[in-house]
């Protein structure tokens, strides 16, 4: 049964996160103004009373709290897993802490989802309930790959490749967090259509860098963003860069790892999804931000992070390479 929750627990932290995605870039994050109730509803009501200053969007509603609904079962999911490790009711020995600490940040995370709506989608709390949301995703998984019989590596993974992995996905992290910073601040498309140029120029002059990363002042509505589109352009110059940078990373790492036969599988699928991510961001500028193509940019990323995951987890939870 930990497994099988472990298993539901994944789904259901994929499914949140690409429904958070899909919320945040249908603007349906302030669909409801209230928090956990929707108009002071638990379902989206059809009317609502003249207390709300905000108007009743249904569609985004409805949008907002089927985001909700399924955080929440996951969130029940979580507290199940935490017990079964607290009581060993695991298949394999299973540390109490890292459940533990899972609980307490699907616990922080529900609480920057109220923090979300009554600071009005501020970008720092957005992009950090987003890295939350990741975060979570690669707990669970992680505890399902301790569940599961490891595949014994034939041979010794040397210590500066395993430094080159954990770096990549501390590059792959920061990435992911200048695409909320990106996202969360309307800066996806300040660029134009234009790739690989910005506004027909390969760097523009007017870029404002100085603001682009400045934590604003809470109890204003962010709602389609506050930002000049100076500084936006900045942002989205900077994630341009940041994708640069970790898709020469990543290359590095897999042409390092080429030796390792028995990892060849895991560098494949790494390439593929890396190739897709590119592709996706390429689309969502030239396209303008199609809603498919944005969503699953959020979605591969998470796919992306969680393959380094799967490799780093095969290689330094193996007993012949842990030394």
């Amino acid at each position: 049964m930990y497994t099988k929750t472990l298993n539901l627990s994944l789904i259901l932290a994929l499914i949140v996160v690409v429904l958070g995605a899909y919320t945040r870039l249908a603007d349906a994050g302030l669909g409801c103004p209230d928090w956990p109730g929707c108009y002071g509803q638990l379902l989206v009501p059809d009317v609502v009373s003249g207390e709300y200053e905000r108007p009743l969007d249904t569609a985004k509603a409805w949008k907002e709290m089927v985001h909700r609904y399924a955080a929440s079962t996951l969130g029940l999911s979580i507290i199940v897993i935490f017990l079964f490790a607290a009581f060993r009711k695991t298949e394999r020995a299973q540390s109490i802490k890292l459940p533990a600490f899972l609980l307490l940040l699907v616990g922080f995370q529900g609480a920057l989802g109220m923090w979300t709506v009554t600071e009005q989608v501020h970008p720092g709390i957005v992009t950090t309930h987003l890295l939350g949301g990741f975060s979570t995703t690669v707990l669970v998984f992680w505890l399902l790959l301790n569940q599961r019989t490891s595949m014994q590596l034939n041979q010794h993974v040397l210590k500066r490749h395993k430094i080159m992995l954990v770096s990549v996905i501390a590059l792959l992290v920061f990435q992911i967090f200048l695409g909320g910073w990106t996202s969360t601040n309307y800066a996806a498309l300040s660029c134009g259509e234009y790739f690989p140029t910005c506004l027909d120029q390969m760097w523009p002059d007017d870029m404002d860098f100085k603001n682009a990363y400045f934590w604003g002042p809470l109890g204003i509505d962010y709602e389609f963003g506050v930002l000049e589109n100076q500084t936006r352009s900045a942002i989205q110059m900077v994630h341009r860069i940041g994708a640069l940078v970790v898709t020469a990373a990543i290359i590095a790492l897999t042409f390092s790892f080429k030796n390792y036969t028995i990892l060849k599988n895991n560098l494949f699928l790494i390439l593929i999804l890396l190739a897709a991510q590119v592709a996706l961001g390429v689309i969502n500028v030239v396209m303008s931000l199609p809603m498919f193509a944005a969503v699953m940019h959020n979605a591969v990323a998470l796919g992306l992070l969680l393959s380094l995951i799967s490799l780093a987890h095969k290689i330094f939870k193996n007993p012949m390479t842990a030394q």
